[in-house]
C-alpha cells in the first residue's frame, strides 16, 4: 500500500488500522491509526512525496525528524514514539492526543465552553503548559521554529493538558528545499519553508528575504506569545507575525476580548509585550522564566496558587529507549541506536524488546551469530521476562534462522499478530520439517561426500573402498558401489579419496588412493567406465551435466575429461607451491626458493566445459583455466617478490562461477568471480576458523564444519557474512541427553541450491541436514510506551522509596530499608535498574545475609587480541579492575564493570602467560610466562617494577600472598626463590626438588609455602621465615593442585585421584577423599570444596569435616564455588549451570558463549562471575542476591 494514499479502514503493515484521515498542513497527511497489538490510537505523520523525493531532501527530513525522536518524554510534549519506514518512506509515529489542536479549540469555541469563572484559569494554565513544553525542547538544544496554536495539542478530557507537537518538522521542510515565501492565494496560517507567516518573528521574516540570521530561542518566545494572544482574541491576531506589537497594543487599548473570552490581565499583556520586543536580546531569555511569570499572574488573577508543579523531563526507561533506537536505525544512525540500546540494557539487562532488537541488528551485521541471538533471548526469558512474549520473539528468530521445528513449537500459542501471521505463512510455504538424519553403512570412516544440485542424491566414499548412493527422500542406500578397477589391482580395500555427482544426480565419479577414476550410473548402480591415471592419489573431482569431468592428483596435475567418451581433453599444471628454508645457525631466511607440487584439493568445472577452476589453499593459489587453450584465464598466486595472496581456505561453487576466499589473519571474506577476476562482495569473516567450507551454486550460502566433533555445522548467509544457522552434529543418547556424544567429522558437502548439507564422520555414518530457504526476516519489536505523566509518577515513586531506604539505613533499621528497596524495585520499569541494584547490594553487604539469587545479569562480552588464546584473568579484590595477559605478549588492565581497556603496559613478554595474580590492595600484580620469566607490575603507576628470576634456572611456577608482600618463584632447577615485593628484592632461596618445580603456593599470611616437583614426584611444605622444609608428601602422578585455607591453617593437596587435607601447624594428615578429575574448586572462605565424583556427579563437600553436602551432574572439568560456598557454577560445552549447594538444585542456566567454555571464576565479592571461551572471548555476569536482614550476620557474609 503506497504511503500518502491510505483510506479509512486500510490496514498498514498488517498492524495499523487507519481510523481517520486528517489535514496535515504543509508537511503532508496525518492519520489516526489503531495499533492492533497495543489497542491504542497513534498519530502517523507521512511527509509529502516532494519532501523526500531527492536524497538530499530525504536525508534532511530524516535528520530533522530524528531530533523529535531524541527529545524524549515530557508531560507537555507530544511523544514521537518512533520513526518507521513504510514503502521506503520515513513515517513518524506519535502519541495521539484526542482533543485536537488549540487552533481548533479556538476556532470552534470549545476553548471557551463551560468556562465560567474558571475560564481565565484555563487559558493561563494552557499558557504555562505551552511554555514548559517549548522550554523542554530548548533545554535539549532544539528550536521549534513553527510554534502556533495548530501545533499545540490539547486534551480537555485529561484536565486540559497541553502538549507541543511537530518538533523538527519546520527544519525538515526547510532542509528539503521548500521555499519560505507563501505562494499567491496561500493561507497565511499554513507553514512554508519552516515557518508560518502569521506567527513568525521579525528575524524569521528577515531570513525569508535573504538576511543572514541565526534563529535562537527568542524566535519561539515571539511565536508563543502570539499563540497566547490568540486565545484572548478568538482567532489569529494578525496576518504577519512581525506586526504583533502593534496588534497587541491595539487589543489592549480596545479592552474588548473575543466573545466568550475573558479579559487579559494587565500583567500578562505586559509580559507578552516584552516577548514582542523587536530586539530579540530584550525579550525574556528562557521559557521556564516565562512559565514562572505566568504562574504568578495565575495566582494573582485567579486567587489561588498555580496547581501544576514544574514538569521535568521524564527519564526514559528501557521501552522508550529501545523504540528510539529503532527510529534512529531507520534514519541510518546505527551508532546512536547502539548507544541507546546500551542505555536500555544498563537500566534493565534483560529487557526483552531491547535484547531482541539489538541482537537481531547485530546478527544481521554479522557481529552476532544465531546462537548469540538465541542465548540472549533465552537468558532474558529465564532471568527477566518469562512467558508468551519471549516465546513469540524466539519463534520469529527460529523462522529466520531456519529451525522450523523449534519455530512451530514456540509460535503454537502465540497471539495472531502480523509478525506471527507472516512467520506462520512462511512455515506453511516451507512445508513439513524433517529432523536431521544419521545414516550408517560404511565400514570405517567416511572419506568423501558429494550431493547433487537439488539435494536428492548423495554419493559417499569410505575407507573400506566402497561408495554408496543414498536417496535423501527415503533415507535409504540405493546402491553400494563395489571397488571397480582400483579394487581389482589390490588385495586390500583401496580407500575412496574423492567423489563427485552430476547436477542432475544421474551420474557420479569415484576416486581412490590408487587406480583410475570410476564413472557410475547412479540411477542403476552400474559402472560406465574409467578415466584418469592409475598411479597417483586422486584428491578432488568435479562432474558437470554435459559429461565433463575434472580430476586433480597429489602431483598437482589437473585433468579435464570427456567422461562419457573416455577422452582426455586437457592436462593442466597447477602452479607449484614454493617456500624458503632457514639457516639453523643464523636463523636467516636463505635466498633459494624450493618448489613442490601444490595440493589441489578443490576443483570445479563450468557447465559448458569451457573453463575449470583449481584451488590449492595450502599454497594460497586459485586458478581459472581456459580449457581449450590450456592456459590460465586468471590466477591468484604468490607474487614474484614473495607476497602471498592471504588465502588459507577456499570454497568453490559447483559450476566454478565463484570462489569464497578466506584468510587465517583476515577479518573479511571475499567472493571472487572466477570468470571475470572481480571481487563480487567482501563480508565479515567468522568462517575461516573452520577447516571444511563448501559453497552453494549461486554463492549466496556457505556451510562450514570443523574436524572436532564438539563444533557444530554452521550455515552462512554470504550477502551479510552472518552465521545464519548453527546445527549440532553431536549424537544425543536417550539415556543421558545432557551428555551428547561428539563425532569426529571427515567431510562436508552442500547441494547446489543450498538446501541440503551432508557430513561424513569417522564412525562410518553420514548426517543429512535439510536447510530452510533464506530470506525471511523477523520484524522489529516496538515496546508499548507509557505516557510521560505515568513515567513521571513511577520515577517519583522510585525516588521516594529509595530515599526512605537511605534514611532508614542511616537510622540503623536495615530490615525496614530493605522493604522500601523491594518496593522501589517493584515499580514497573525499575525491577533491574542499576541504581537500585547497587543500593540493594550495598545494604545487603552492610547488614544482611545472602540467602539466594534473585537473578543474574549478562553485563557484556568481548573477544579479540585483548585476550590470549589461553584466557587468564585476575580481578582486583575491590571489583574495579582486572589484569588480563593478552595476545602478542601484552598485559592489559581493564575496567571490570565495562570491560574497556584502561591501559596496556608497554613491555612485551616473550612467551604466553600461564600465571597471573593480584594483591588484595589492587596495587601490584605478578605474572609468569612460558618463556621462563616472571614480572612484577605496578598497577597504580602503570609500569613494570622488575623481573622476578629464579636461582639459576628459568621460572616455571609463581605465587603471591594475598597482601602482596611476598612472591614465590619456582625454577626449572628445583629452587624456590622468596621475593619481598615492597621494595622488590630476593630474600631467600630454598632448594628441595630434583628437577623442575611444577607448582608453588604461598599461604595467605606468607608464613608457609608449598611446592610440587615436576620430576621427583614429591610435594613439600616450607617455613618461609627460616627456609626449612616442614613436611614432605608424595605426588606420584596426575596434575596436582595446592590450596591453603584463608586462615593458613590447612593445606589441600589434590592429585586428580586423591584429596589430602593437612593440618599445617601440626603437620599431620587430617583426612583424605577420592577424586576423579584433575579439577578442584575451593570457596574463598575455605569452607566449601568441589571435586568430581565417581558416577558422573560433582561432589560438593564441607572442608572442615569432609562431609558431602550435595551432588550435582558433572558436565566437564570446569567448575567453581562461590566465595561464600552457597553456589557452584559448572560448565557444559557453551553453557554455565548455577547450582544452589543447600538444595542441590539448578537455579539458572546461562547461555551466550558461541564456543566451548574454558574459564569460570568468581570475583572476590561473589557478585560478579567471569567466564571465557575458546574464541577467545570473555563474558561478565552480575549476580543479584537476595538477603535476610532479620537473621544474625555471620562472618562468611
Amino acid at each position: 500500500m503506497a504511503t500518502g494514499r491510505w483510506r479509512r479502514g486500510d490496514l498498514v503493515l498488517g498492524l495499523y488500522e487507519v481510523r481517520e484521515v486528517l489535514e496535515g498542513g504543509g508537511m503532508g497527511l496525518v492519520y489516526r491509526v489503531r495499533h492492533r497489538s497495543w489497542n491504542t490510537d497513534l498519530a502517523v505523520k507521512v511527509p509529502r512525496p516532494e519532501l523526500v523525493a531527492t536524497a538530499a531532501g530525504r536525508g534532511g527530513f530524516e535528520r530533522e525528524a530524528g531530533t523529535w525522536v531524541g527529545l524524549g518524554l515530557h508531560p507537555h510534549v507530544v511523544a514521537c514514539l518512533y520513526v518507521r519506514q513504510v514503502d521506503a518512506v520515513p513515517c513518524l509515529f506519535a502519541e495521539w492526543v484526542p482533543g485536537g489542536s488549540l487552533a481548533e479549540l479556538v476556532r470552534d469555541g470549545r476553548l471557551y465552553a463551560r468556562g465560567g469563572d474558571g475560564l481565565l484559569a484555563r487559558l493561563l494554565d494552557l499558557a504555562v503548559q505551552m511554555a514548559r513544553g517549548i522550554g523542554h525542547a530548548h533545554e535539549q538544544g532544539l528550536i521549534h521554529q513553527d510554534v502556533k496554536p495548530a501545533n499545540i495539542m490539547v486534551d480537555p478530557a485529561d484536565g486540559w493538558t497541553a502538549k507541543v507537537t511537530d518538533f523538527g518538522l519546520a527544519g525538515a521542510r526547510a532542509a528539503a528545499g521548500e521555499s519560505a515565501l507563501a505562494p499567491p492565494q496561500a493561507s497565511l496560517l499554513a507553514s512554508f519553508g519552516g515557518m508560518t507567516p502569521a506567527y513568525c518573528s521579525p528575524e524569521q521574516a528577515d531570513a525569508v528575504y535573504g538576511a543572514p540570521v541565526t534563529l535562537t530561542r527568542a524566535t519561539d518566545i515571539w511565536s508563543w506569545a502570539l499563540s497566547v494572544l490568540e486565545m484572548f482574541t478568538g482567532g489569529p491576531p494578525c496576518e504577519y507575525g512581525q506586526s504583533a506589537p502593534e496588534v497587541l497594543a491595539a487589543f489592549v487599548a480596545s479592552g474588548r476580548p473575543a466573545p466568550g473570552a475573558p479579559a487579559m490581565p494587565t500583567a500578562l499583556a505586559d509580559l507578552l509585550m516584552r516577548c514582542f520586543e523587536v530586539d530579540r536580546d530584550r525579550r525574556p531569555r528562557r521559557m521556564d522564566e516565562i512559565a514562572a511569570a505566568v504562574a504568578e499572574i495565575y495566582q494573582d488573577a485567579v486567587g489561588r496558587p498555580y496547581p501544576r508543579v514544574p514538569a521535568q523531563a521524564v527519564r526514559l526507561l528501557a521501552d522508550s529507549l529501545s523504540n528510539q533506537a529503532l527510529s534512529l536505525l531507520d534514519l541510518d544512525r546505527a551508532q546512536e541506536a547502539e548507544g541507546l540500546w546500551g542505555e536500555a540494557r544498563d537500566i534493565d539487562p534483560h529487557h526483552l524488546p531491547t535484547v531482541y532488537n539489538q541482537s537481531l541488528y547485530r546478527w544481521r551485521r554479522a557481529s552476532f551469530s544465531d546462537e548469540d541471538v538465541l542465548s540472549g533471548l533465552r537468558t532474558a526469558k529465564a532471568l527477566g521476562e518469562p512467558g508468551q512474549e519471549a516465546d513469540r520473539l524466539l519463534g520469529l528468530v527460529q523462522v529466520e534462522r531456519g529451525d522450523d521445528t523449534a519455530a512451530r513449537a514456540l509460535l503454537a500459542d502465540a497471539p495472531d499478530g502480523p509478525e506471527v501471521q507472516a512467520a506462520r505463512a512462511e512455515l506453511s510455504r516451507r512445508g513439513p520439517a524433517r529432523r536431521p538424519e544419521r545414516l550408517t553403512g560404511h565400514q570405517g570412516e567416511v572419506r568423501a561426500v558429494a550431493v547433487n544440485a537439488a539435494g536428492t542424491v548423495v554419493l559417499t566414499g569410505g575407507a573400506d573402498g566402497r561408495a554408496r548412493v543414498w536417496d535423501t527422500a527415503t533415507g535409504r542406500c540405493r546402491y553400494e558401489l563395489p571397488p571397480g578397477a582400483a579394487g581389482a589391482l589390490h588385495d586390500d580395500p583401496v580407500p575412496v579419496t574423492a567423489v563427485a555427482v552430476a547436477p542432475d544426480g544421474r551420474a557420479g565419479l569415484v576416486g581412490h588412493r590408487y587406480g583410475p577414476v570410476e564413472l557410475w550410473d547412479l540411477t542403476a548402480g552400474t559402472l560406465l567406465g574409467t578415466i584418469g591415471q592409475r598411479g597417483p592419489e586422486v584428491v578432488a573431482l568435479a562432474l558437470n551435466g554435459s559429461g565433463g569431468a575434472a580430476v586433480t592428483y597429489r602431483t598437482g596435475q589437473v585433468e579435464v575429461w570427456d567422461a562419457r567418451a573416455g577422452r582426455l581433453r586437457r592436462t593442466l599444471e597447477h602452479p607449484p607451491a614454493s617456500h624458503q628454508k632457514m639457516d639453523p645457525d643464523t636463523w636467516q631466511v636463505l635466498p633459494r626458493i624450493h618448489y613442490e607440487p601444490a595440493l589441489v584439493s578443490h576443483v570445479a568445472l563450468a557447465e559448458d566445459g569451457s573453463t575449470a577452476v583449481s584451488a590449492a589453499p595450502r599454497s594460497g593459489s586459485v586458478v581459472t583455466w581456459d580449457i581449450a587453450r590450456g592456459r590460465p584465464l586468471h590466477q591468484l598466486v604468490m607474487s614474484a617478490d614473495r607476497h602471498s595472496t592471504g588465502i588459507d581456505e577456499v570454497a568453490l561453487s559447483p559450476g566454478g562461477t565463484a570462489a569464497l576466499l578466506l584468510g587465517r589473519w583476515s577479518t573479511t571474506a571475499r567472493i571472487w568471480e572466477c570468470a571475470t577476476d572481480r571481487v563480487r562482495a567482501t563480508v565479515p569473516d567468522q568462517i575461516g576458523r573452520h577447516n571444511r567450507v563448501v559453497l552453494s551454486d549461486d554463492a549466496t550460502i556457505a556451510a562450514s564444519a570443523s574436524l572436532s566433533g564438539t563444533e557444530p555445522l554452521r550455515i552462512w548467509e554470504l550477502s551479510s557474512g552472518r552465521c545464519l544457522h548453527t546445527i549440532s552434529t553431536q549424537i544425543v543418547p536417550s539415556t543421558r541427553p545432557d551428555l551428547p556424544v561428539p563425532l569426529s567429522l571427515t567431510s562436508l558437502a552442500l547441494s547446489g541450491d543450498g538446501r541440503l548439507a551432508v557430513l561424513g564422520d569417522r564412525e562410518g555414518g553420514i548426517q543429512i541436514h535439510r536447510l530452510a530457504p533464506a530470506g525471511f526476516r523477523a520484524g522489529w519489536h516496538y515496546g508499548r510506551p507509557a505516557a510521560a505523566l505515568a513515567l513521571a509518577r513511577r520515577e517519583v515513586d522510585r525516588a521516594r522509596f529509595a530515599a526512605r531506604a537511605t534514611a532508614l539505613a542511616e537510622q540503623g533499621d536495615p530490615a525496614a530499608a530493605a522493604e522500601q528497596l523491594r518496593a522501589a524495585r517493584a515499580v514497573p520499569g525499575f525491577e533491574r535498574h542499576p541504581e537500585l541494584r547497587r543500593q540493594w547490594e550495598e545494604l545487603g553487604r552492610a547488614a544482611g545475609r545472602r540467602t539466594g539469587l534473585l537473578g543474574i545479569w549478562d553485563c557484556y562480552s568481548f573477544s579479540g587480541t585483548v585476550l590470549a588464546q589461553n584466557v587468564l584473568v585476575a580481578p582486583t579484590p575491590d571489583g574495579t579492575l582486572m589484569v588480563i595477559p593478552g595476545a602478542f605478549g601484552r598485559v592489559h588492565v581493564c575496567d571490570l564493570a565495562t570491560g574497556r581497556v584502561q591501559y596496556t603496559f608497554p613491555e612485551l613478554l616473550q612467551g604466553n602467560t600461564h600465571t597471573v595474580a593480584v594483591a588484595d590492595d589492587g596495587l601490584l600484580a605478578v605474572t609468569a610466562d612460558w618463556a621462563g620469566t616472571a614480572h612484577l607490575w605496578d598497577l597504580d603507576a602503570g609500569t613494570r617494577s622488575c623481573e622476578l628470576h629464579g636461582d639459576h634456572g628459568l621460572v616455571r611456577a609463581l605465587a603471591m600472598d594475598r597482601a602482596g608482600r611476598y612472591a614465590l618463584v619456582g625454577d626449572e632447577d628445583g629452587a624456590l626463590c622468596l621475593w619481598r615485593l615492597r621494595p622488590a628484592f630476593l630474600q631467600r632461596t630454598m632448594v628441595g626438588h630434583d628437577g623442575a618445580v611444577r607448582l608453588v603456593r604461598l599461604s595467605p599470611d606468607a608464613r608457609y609455602a608449598a611446592s610440587v616437583g615436576r620430576e621427583d614426584g614429591t610435594g613439600r611444605l616450607w617455613d618461609t621465615g627460616t627456609g626449612r622444609p616442614l613436611l614432605a608428601f608424595p605426588v606420584a602422578f596426575g596434575n596436582p593442585d595446592l590450596r591453603f585455607t584463608p586462615d593458613s591453617r590447612r593445606l589441600f593437596v589434590y592429585t586428580g585421584f586423591r584429596m589430602s587435607v593437612w593440618d599445617v601447624r601440626g603437620r599431620r594428615l587430617l583426612y583424605e577423599r577420592d577424586g576423579h578429575s584433575e579439577s578442584f574448586a575451593l570457596s574463598a572462605d575455605g569452607g566449601t570444596a568441589a571435586t568430581a565424583g565417581t558416577d558422573g556427579t560433582l561432589e560438593v563437600w564441607e572442608t572442615g569435616s569432609g562431609r558431602t553436602v550435595c551432588e550435582v551432574p558433572w558436565f566437564s572439568h570446569l567448575f567453581e564455588v562461590s566465595p561464600d560456598g552457597r553456589h557452584v557454577v559448572s560448565a557444559s560445552d557453551r553453557a554455565l549451570h548455577v547450582w544452589d549447594v543447600r538444595t542441590g538444585q539448578r537455579v539458572h542456566t546461562l547461555e551466550g558463549h558461541p564456543e566451548a567454555v574454558c574459564l569460570v571464576m568468581f570475583a572476590a565479592d561473589g557478585r560478579h562471575l567471569i567466564s571465557a571461551d575458546h574464541r577467545p572471548g570473555l563474558r561478565l555476569w552480575e549476580l543479584d542476591y537476595d538477603y535476610d536482614f532479620t537473621a544474625e550476620r555471620t562472618d562468611d557474609t
